[in-house]
């Protein structure tokens, strides 16, 4: 089989080459074109100059990927990508719903592989949640479009597929979980290495604040280190942050994946208790070093986390139910690690790379052999 893969470039985090290497690695052979218009966002650049560098690139990231326009034109550029292409593959598997690159041009059926949608992000209030009114109504009525325009659309979580069947009204037969594994250098799942488990160490890996749930650990760790003084927390990812709290250790953002990696084994558990996540590959991360995370009960948390197996999943903003749950863990390592292997082989089992590339190509040959 020959799959024309279609996604945007970076906004996934390199997320959609997984999964295109995942089909590839099953046997199929997959063109990968990403569908990028930088005339259109050098436009979307001039358009939302703003004189804070940080907010100027974040309107110009909103209006380049969420507008109307952005998805009239890159909806155009995908269909002729598929003309272009239609006579050397059999389908078009197709990351992300950013635009639709069905046409009457070409008669290549749709893949539609999904992470999220636009209702589930307005209910989160996410920071990529859509200006209300025309805008929302808009993206909402081109989801439902797409996602029957779509041959069968994937998910990666049971999260995204409850949302397109009961938000988008689509029949659940349409709709396939295939979930979503754990990228490199977290696949190599041999490494010899294993937590500290007695470090009473804490370690928090995630861009944001407040959607990331940061502010909530915060509160938790200051009942934490008041009892268990040789406790700490280290914080990776989020720029900008002046955080002064006792035992907290700051290292704001490391692009270098191994060493982030190196610091997942050198922690007694892992925490981020978000407020929106359409999967988490960190939790991903932390199981494969056999940590124990700590999640919260929205979006794909619970699906990921076994509660009171592999972690915990708390309400979203409960500082106190999180630090009763930090206590347990940082004074019995003989928890941290049993949950820790608990979360290793859920991972081995579910999230990785070939058991969902199994599922995915599997998905798509009966979908497209019922056509």
């Amino acid at each position: 089989m020959k799959l024309l893969g279609l996604a945007p470039s970076k906004i996934f985090s390199g997320f959609e080459k997984s999964f295109f290497d995942a089909v590839r690695n099953q046997g199929c052979e997959v063109t990968h074109k990403e569908v990028e218009l930088p005339w259109f966002k050098l436009l979307c650049t001039i358009t939302s100059f703003h004189p804070q560098k940080k907010r100027w690139g974040t309107r110009r990231d909103l209006h380049y990927h969420t507008s109307i326009a952005a998805f009239k034109f890159k909806s155009k550029s995908a269909a002729h990508i598929a003309w272009r292409h239609q006579k050397q593959c059999d389908a078009i598997y197709q990351v992300g719903g950013l635009w639709n690159p069905t046409s009457d041009k070409h008669k290549l059926p749709l893949i539609l592989q999904v992470d999220y949608t636009s209702l589930l992000s307005a209910k989160r209030n996410s920071e990529w949640k859509r200006k209300p009114g025309k805008h929302q109504d808009f993206w909402v009525a081109q989801e439902n479009k797409l996602f029957r325009d779509a041959t069968i659309v994937l998910t990666t979580t049971e999260n995204a597929r409850s949302s397109i069947i009961d938000d988008y009204h689509v029949d659940p037969a349409h709709v396939v979980t295939v979930g979503g594994g754990v990228s490199a250098p977290y696949d190599d799942l041999n490494d010899p290495r294993r937590p500290d488990y007695n470090s009473k160490k804490i370690l928090f890996v995630g861009k944001g604040f407040i959607g990331k749930g940061l502010d909530t650990l915060l509160e938790a760790f200051t009942t934490v280190h008041n009892e268990i003084p040789d406790s700490s927390l280290t914080i990776v990812g989020p720029t900008g942050l002046e955080v002064n709290n006792a035992g907290v250790n700051y290292l704001g953002r490391i692009t270098d994946r191994d060493a982030v990696r190196k610091l997942y084994y050198e922690h007694s558990a892992f925490v981020m208790p978000s407020r929106f996540e359409p999967l988490g590959q960190v939790f991903l991360e932390a199981m494969s070093c056999r940590l124990p995370c700590i999640g919260t009960t929205l979006d794909a948390m619970p699906e990921i986390i076994d509660h009171s197996v592999t972690g915990y999943t708390i309400g979203p903003g409960n500082s106190n139910e999180l630090a009763k749950y930090l206590k347990e863990l940082l004074s019995s390592p003989e928890l941290c690690q049993k949950m820790g292997e608990k979360g290793y082989q859920r991972l081995q089992d579910r999230y990785t790379w070939k058991v969902v590339g199994s599922k995915i190509l599997k998905t798509i040959k009966k979908s497209i052999d019922s056509v």
